[in-house]
């Protein structure tokens, strides 16, 4: 509540000042480069944060830049590359950008290509990787506990 008390006092009694205020700023005045954990931030709201390490997912075509199809999304073109070098640009020693090769997408499996903004990016600057295909882990043996079984009882 104290790091919504200042707002509060600028804002005195006009709620919808208020509302919006705290729905166009939560973010940032809630950030403390002090704590120890992992923040998941949009690209709008990592404008003027930095971090260590930073990671975007989802760099496909589709995703990244957002297309539906019509043909006015490629007028967002700019804006969306520019939100894209936005986060790239608040890593400080490591930046991560993924991709899935297939993604579920409007109910169906569907093959994924590489983001265009991505494939831009001369290819020198990137070390290319390839994650593991995860296999599900093995059953422990032994016995399943329960979470609301009463330790009296066994």
């Amino acid at each position: 509540m104290t790091v919504l008390e200042p707002l509060s006092q600028r804002c005195d009694d006009d709620l919808d000042r208020f509302q919006s205020e705290l729905a166009l700023n939560l973010d940032l005045d809630l950030w403390d480069s002090r704590a120890d954990y992992v923040s998941l931030l949009t690209l709008h709201a990592s404008k003027g944060l930095e971090f260590a390490v930073v990671f975007i997912v989802g760099c496909e075509d589709g995703l990244l830049p957002l297309r539906w199809g019509a043909a006015e999304d490629d007028a967002n073109l700019p804006e969306e590359r520019r939100l894209l070098f936005v986060g790239m640009t608040r890593a400080r020693e490591r930046l991560f950008l993924s991709h899935a090769k297939k993604r579920l997408w409007r109910g169906q499996l569907r093959p994924q290509a590489l983001s265009p903004f991505i494939a831009a990016i001369q290819q020198e600057l990137l070390e290319l990787s390839q994650a593991p295909i995860f296999k599900p882990a093995e059953k422990p043996s032994g016995e399943q506990l329960d979470l609301f079984a009463n330790p009296n009882n066994r």
